[in-house]
């Protein structure tokens, strides 16, 4: 079977890196990076941030620098939104555009590209929209949440046609600097899926979730005993 031409909208962290490495091997796989560094005003960063980036850095590079195939083709932008972006599109004729980590694409870009362009977002869309979406659900003791969507992009944030949606596995981590990499491995698995479909199902999206920002630090120091309580739950469950 003929290999996709895929064209990736993402940026530089280790969990996009293995993602990009495994869908390349299935596929033509094209990547624009964006090198957004915008930051809010109030602290956001928390210890399980670094653990997460360490376990990563183990589980799928075996602690060697974290590298991707350099035969790929890739475009490097500050701004996703940015004519070269639509230009780089135009130039690959991609038979699928994923995003996954990105700042919002605007309508007069999605407009210039007359394609759908597929986003994974870590969260039940219907519920939690925008950023940080599993920690939010967690906050609320709200499982509904841990979730991953591939859905359409549309002018909204998080808001257009779903395409899959799937439970993230929880019982296969012990702590919460590792659920990233649940989520990245589930997104890996609809990606796949995705790509070999030969039809799939499109649902119109019937309710719209709260849109959350960059959860604060001191947020974040809750969510480690909440995950911690959520496992041991779960474990004396079954």
């Amino acid at each position: 079977m003929k290999k996709k031409n895929i064209i990736l909208l993402t940026c530089k962290t280790s969990h996009h890196l293995f993602f990009i490495n495994e869908i390349s091997k299935i596929s033509n796989l094209s990547i624009i990076f964006e090198n957004n560094n915008y930051k809010p005003k109030f602290k956001t960063k928390h210890n399980f941030e670094k653990k997460q980036i360490i376990y990563e850095k183990k589980k799928w590079f075996n602690n060697k620098k974290i590298l991707i195939n350099t035969n790929l083709k890739f475009l490097n932008v500050n701004n996703i939104n940015d004519n070269k972006v639509i230009n780089f599109i135009e130039l690959n004729k991609p038979d699928i555009i994923f995003s996954f980590g990105i700042t919002k694409l605007k309508k007069n870009f999605l407009k210039k590209i007359k394609k759908n362009i597929y986003n994974f977002h870590g969260g039940d869309t219907s519920f939690y929209r925008g950023l940080d979406s599993h920690l939010w659900s967690l906050y609320h003791n709200d499982s509904r949440g841990l979730k991953v969507t591939l859905h359409e992009i549309d002018d909204n944030l998080d808001t257009g046609n779903i395409i899959f949606k799937e439970k993230l596995k929880l019982n296969k981590s012990k702590v919460l600097s590792q659920l990233r990499s649940i989520n990245t491995e589930l997104c890996i698995k609809l990606a796949k899926k995705f790509i070999n479909a030969t039809k799939v199902k499109i649902i119109k999206q019937k309710k719209i979730g709260r849109y959350y920002s960059f959860m604060p630090t001191e947020l974040k120091n809750l969510i480690n005993n909440k995950y911690k309580a959520k496992l041991k739950k779960m474990s004396n469950d079954n």
